[in-house]
């Protein structure tokens, strides 16, 4: 059997204050996997195991990659079989004054989860 991809979905997180890459991931991959309604997975495809007869492929994408820890995403998503890819990508804005430092730094970062079935 092969798989296909079914949905793509994509979600933004961030955090306000700290830069903290893991946090606006696990946002990210929060509002990505919460717009989805994937009703065809049991109801056409009629999949009762979710770890073997499909899975997420999630692409994340974070203004410091070498500080996102793929786990986030996999751990938060373990009901699948999941596979997690880090890009450098995302948004990095200059925030606002907090508890008298000068300014804070805002992350943005963005996953793409792509659902695949097996067919």
């Amino acid at each position: 059997m092969a798989f296909k991809r079914l949905v793509i979905e994509i979600g933004q997180g961030v955090d306000m204050h700290g830069g903290d890459q893991n946090n606006a991931v696990l946002k990210a991959t929060k509002d990505a996997i919460h717009h989805c309604c994937m009703a065809g997975i049991s109801e056409i495809f009629e999949i009762t195991d979710r770890k073997t007869q499909a899975k997420i492929h999630a692409d994340i994408y974070a203004p410091h990659p070498e500080q996102v820890d793929p786990a986030v995403v996999t751990e938060y998503l373990s009901r699948w079989a999941v596979d997690a890819e880090v890009h450098q990508g995302g948004a990095n804005p200059r925030g606002i004054s907090l508890d008298g430092d000068l300014e804070t730094e805002i992350t943005i970062a963005l996953v793409v989860l792509t659902v695949y079935v097996e067919v």
